[in-house]
């Protein structure tokens, strides 16, 4: 003879179920889930083949969240985030130039369809391994 199962209360399923989204949204934060990426690579003179991805999702009001990401190797291999942000008509522009890796992206006003393009210039520390913005670098980055 089977003995009936108790009843389930809903606050014990309630608590599953916040119990599982708790640990797949673990899971998801390593990796961010954008709605669109754009890759590629580019030569840093003194650093080498740099790979970048520009991941970027809408925010709304013609803006979007992003995050620019390289990779390159350096005795090992290496991963840095270079910028996290919001700016208007993705993606990010990046290049290398003169030892430098260069991020442009613009900013549009608001109702307008004029925008303005910012540039970014990063320089190689080799001592730190890591792409480090330089304070007015952007005169360093025409193409």
């Amino acid at each position: 003879m089977r003995m009936p199962l108790p009843p389930i209360r809903p606050t014990a399923v309630l608590l599953c179920g916040l119990v599982a989204l708790a640990a797949g949204s673990a899971g998801s934060q390593d990796v961010s889930d954008w709605a669109e990426v754009s890759s590629g690579a580019t030569d840093v003179p003194g650093v080498g083949a740099v790979h970048y991805s520009v991941g970027y999702s809408s925010v709304g009001y013609d803006h979007f969240r992003s995050e620019i990401v390289v990779q390159w190797h350096d005795g090992a291999d290496r991963t840095q985030s270079i910028y996290d942000g919001i700016y208007d008509r993705p993606p990010a522009k990046v290049w290398g130039i003169q030892g430098h890796l260069c991020v442009s992206m613009e900013a549009c006003a608001r109702y307008e369809d004029a925008c303005t393009a910012q540039t970014i210039a990063y320089r190689y520390d080799a001592a730190a391994k890591l792409f480090g913005e330089l304070a007015n670098g952007d005169g360093l980055c025409h193409r």
